[in-house]
Parts: C-alpha cells; structure tokens; sequence
C-alpha cells in the first residue's frame, strides 16, 4: 500500500473538494439578502455581505460575490496567502482569520500556489467565509476589511 504525506493528503482533499463543490459557480438560486453590498475591484462582480455572527468566541463573516456581467469572471481573492489583508476591525483593534492547529486559515482553501480565484459564471455566485476571534461581547458593530472591495462598515453583529 502506498502512503502519502499528510501535506499531499491535505492539498488532495482540498481539490477534491474544490471538484466535487463545484470550482466553475453557475447561475444563483434563491439567496438571503445582503446586510450590505459593495462595488468591487472586479468588473460586473458585487459583493454582498450575508452574514457577521458571533458564536462560541468566533466572529464568521459571509461575502457573496455575485457576477451581474454577461460574462464569466475569475475572481482573484487570495493571491500568495494574503491572508491578513483580510481581517475585522472594532473597538480600535484589528481581527485576523482564526487558524487551525495546522496553522491553515479558517476560509476556502488556497491552491498549491496560495492562490485562490475561482470561476464565477455570468449570473453565478460564489459565497467566500472565514473565522476570525470574536470581538468581547459589549461590541456590537465591526468593519470588514478585504482587498477586493471598500470596507464594510458599522456592520451588526448578530448571535
């Protein structure tokens, strides 16, 4: 039997995954509504903010990217494991996404390459995530920073 690293187990899982989930996002179905959307820096992509929930000391942030082009559209989210250019602010203190005791960040998966762009088809969607510390309970609103659109601010914490 031939037995593989659990490096290579871990990055075949994640593109299995990322297979079986679909990588190319077709046309959206029915969707919650945002409790904010921003233009972004990808043309005829919005992204909607869907979810800021605080559970069990964790802040879990959902961005839906919905391409309203009449073209499918590549979305460069993580590009060489930037993923501290993504993080919370509140109470004068930034938030970066939680990790795991593998030190992999709790959001989609990076490629080999650390990069993560997946094909949004025209009309499709793609709901990005992560985890990050919970901001102490008296806080009630956070801003959400990431590089691909202007921050949202003064979002409500829900949970």
């Amino acid at each position: 039997m031939m037995r593989c690293s659990p490096y290579r187990r871990r990055s075949f899982l994640q593109l299995a995954g990322l297979c079986a989930a679909g990588w190319a996002v077709g046309p959206a179905v029915a969707q919650s509504a945002p409790i904010q959307s921003q233009d972004t820096n990808f043309a005829g992509i919005v992204a909607e903010l869907t979810q800021c929930k605080r559970a069990d000391g964790v802040l879990t942030i959902r961005v839906r990217l919905r391409n309203a082009s009449n073209k499918d559209a590549h979305v460069d989210l993580i590009r060489a494991r930037n993923y501290d250019a993504y993080y919370v602010t509140a109470a004068n203190k930034k938030y970066f996404i939680l990790r795991d005791s593998e030190k992999a960040p709790l959001t989609p998966a990076a490629d080999g390459f650390g990069n993560l762009s997946p094909l949004v088809r025209k009309g499709g969607i793609y709901t990005w995530w992560a985890k990050y510390p919970a901001p102490p309970p008296d806080v009630t609103k956070v801003n959400i920073i990431t590089p691909f659109a202007p921050p949202f601010e003064d979002v409500p914490i829900s949970g």
